[in-house]
């Protein structure tokens, strides 16, 4: 269950309400405003006494990170390339069109590329163009690294999940976000050495990290620290 409750200093404070969740968690949603996941049946009064609580804690949270857009901007992807750039024919559309392995997208000459509306508009077509390339460069690519480590998964997805880049199904069949488009290389070939590991440990046990350590070439922790760590180009 998904809902919002206001607050005096954070303003609109999202919130979800989970089955199985034991206590309150917060971070921050995408757009800036504070993301509290609790568990369910909490009522509001209980929800905003849980903001009150641990207001202290809430203003040393770090700071989102905010996607921008500007005209001439490239944002380098998975075996393509978008890059930003003004059109002064239709006023209100966002234009788009590839070139070979480039995404020319092209906002009127006049949008400010700083609204909320424009930027997540911009999020939506990229995405959108990126679920064609994924499954013209993951797939394949997925499926040689397969059968590198001579391993033979039910088939190959593309789905949507930013937060959930792949997925292991009980069929043996390896989901793959279209938004692995944004990663580099070394994280690509992580997701799906992470995604293939599960077709042995449909868990996450000691055992299941030591194979994907194997699949990564030892250096498992280290592509986890930088997946982490990155911020991608577009809204979530």
């Amino acid at each position: 269950m998904k809902g919002y409750i206001e607050d005096k200093e954070f303003g609109k404070v999202y919130v979800e309400l989970r089955r199985g969740m034991t206590s309150v968690r917060f971070t921050f949603h995408p757009d800036g405003h504070l993301l509290m996941r609790a568990p369910m049946g909490m009522r509001i009064s209980d929800l905003q006494r849980m903001v009150d609580v641990n207001r202290e804690q809430l203003r040393q949270l770090p700071a989102p990170h905010q996607v921008t857009f500007h005209f001439g901007q490239i944002i380098e992807c998975y075996k393509c390339r978008v890059i930003i750039e003004p059109q002064g024919k239709m006023p209100g559309y966002i234009l788009n069109h590839w070139e070979g392995d480039t995404l020319h997208l092209q906002p009127h000459e006049n949008a400010d590329l700083d609204k909320e509306d424009i930027k997540r508009t911009i999020s939506t077509v990229i995405g959108r163009a990126m679920d064609v390339q994924a499954h013209a460069a993951l797939l394949p690519l997925a499926q040689r690294i397969a059968d590198e480590l001579g391993l033979k998964p039910a088939g190959f997805e593309i789905g949507r999940g930013m937060r959930k880049l792949g997925h292991c199904t009980a069929k043996k069949v390896i989901q793959l976000s279209r938004n692995l488009m944004f990663l580099p290389e070394p994280l690509v070939r992580y997701i799906i050495c992470h995604e293939l590991a599960h077709l042995t440990h449909m868990n996450h046990s000691p055992q299941f990290h030591a194979l994907c350590n194997q699949y990564c070439n030892g250096k498992e922790k280290e592509l986890e620290r930088q997946l982490r760590q990155f911020h991608f180009p577009i809204l979530k």
